[in-house]
């Protein structure tokens, strides 16, 4: 029979490390919880039975009462798998010698009824016989009669007490197998809540691996949202830099066709005057002969018709330099 095999104290707390562990992090309830469960491990004297390790599990939640029940429960789980998979063999094994036993009690049981019913067809028979002898011997003493049916009530009486007892055995043994069916029950029941709950946790671990690649996807496009305004400003800039530039070109080429138009004007203006100048100074006046002018007395004064006759030539000589002056001017501006 293979030997059921007790946990330690460093695999009893491997597997509850491993198990607060497991989510990369351990909260402070679980670690007051751990501090005080290997106090009561390392004060527990022989090995460490089921029983024992849960009682030592109670007795540290009540010094823990902060600490989540499902938190718990899931840490005497893990402690109670590192039993049943150190003892799959043993646990096994036991299964079948209790099949072994459960059947070996029924055939016994079988046996027992046989056997009753056989005792009981003979005392039948027996009663039956000993009715017969009775009556064949109604000559006996009614004392007699009496203790023989007296020896016959107790026997009736200790067949009804054995026919009790039987039922009760029989109850009992129900009774046991009903309760073994519903622990089983409850295994199966836990076992099946314990795989909904990983499944639960495998589908929130995928809606949140989903969630973040949703995320990184949002902020990809942010990013290249980001980068394609910045490329239609940077084109925007240099679109306006250039159109500056052309403005700014345009102006200048304005400015030099201004700059030439002015001194192609004034060149014009220029040849204009020194055309003038030149015309002016070929023209010879008629009568253009030496004067003499004799000196007058201080005191004398011009005739008055002189004076008058003075300035009527002055006026002549100065209208005909203007209309001189507007012909060649009106002439440069022509060529």
């Amino acid at each position: 029979m293979t030997e059921v095999k007790e946990l330690n104290l460093t695999e009893i707390l491997t597997a509850l490390q491993d198990f607060m562990t497991s989510d990369g992090s351990i909260s402070n309830e679980q670690r007051e919880f751990y501090s005080i469960f290997r106090q009561h491990l390392n004060e527990h004297e022989g090995e460490f039975k089921v029983e024992d390790i849960e009682r030592l599990l109670m007795a540290a939640k009540a010094e823990v009462p902060n600490l989540n029940e499902e938190e718990f429960f899931k840490m005497g789980e893990a402690i109670l798998t590192r039993y049943r998979n150190k003892n799959e063999d043993a646990i096994n094994e036991r299964i079948r010698a209790l099949a072994a036993e459960e059947a070996r009690k029924r055939a016994l049981a079988e046996a027992e009824r046989l056997k009753r019913e056989e005792e009981e067809r003979l005392a039948e028979e027996a009663r039956i016989a000993e009715e017969e002898r009775l009556a064949e011997e109604e000559r006996l003493a009614e004392e007699e009669r009496l203790a023989e049916e007296a020896r016959l009530a107790e026997e009736a009486r200790l067949a009804e007490e054995a026919r009790l007892a039987e039922e009760a055995r029989l109850a009992e043994e129900a009774r046991l197998a009903e309760e073994a069916r519903l622990a089983e029950e409850t295994r199966l029941a836990e076992q099946a809540r314990l795989a909904e709950e990983a499944r639960l946790a495998e589908e929130q671990r995928l809606a949140e691996e989903t969630r973040l690649a949703e995320e990184a996807r949002v902020e990809a496009a942010r990013l290249a949202e980001e980068n394609r305004l910045a490329e239609e400003a940077r084109l925007a800039e240099e679109a306006r830099l250039a159109e500056e530039a052309r403005l700014a070109e345009e102006a200048r080429l304005a400015e030099e066709a201004r700059l030439a138009e002015e001194a192609r004007i004034k060149a014009e203006l220029e040849a204009g005057e020194t055309a003038k100048q030149a015309y002016w100074e070929g023209q010879d006046l008629p009568d253009d002969e030496a004067k003499i002018v004799p000196d007058l007395p201080v005191d004398a004064r011009p005739p008055a018709g002189e004076d008058t006759r003075s300035g009527g030539l002055k006026k002549a000589l100065i209208v005909g330099a203007v209309v001189v002056i507007g012909a060649a001017a009106a002439g440069v501006f022509l060529l």
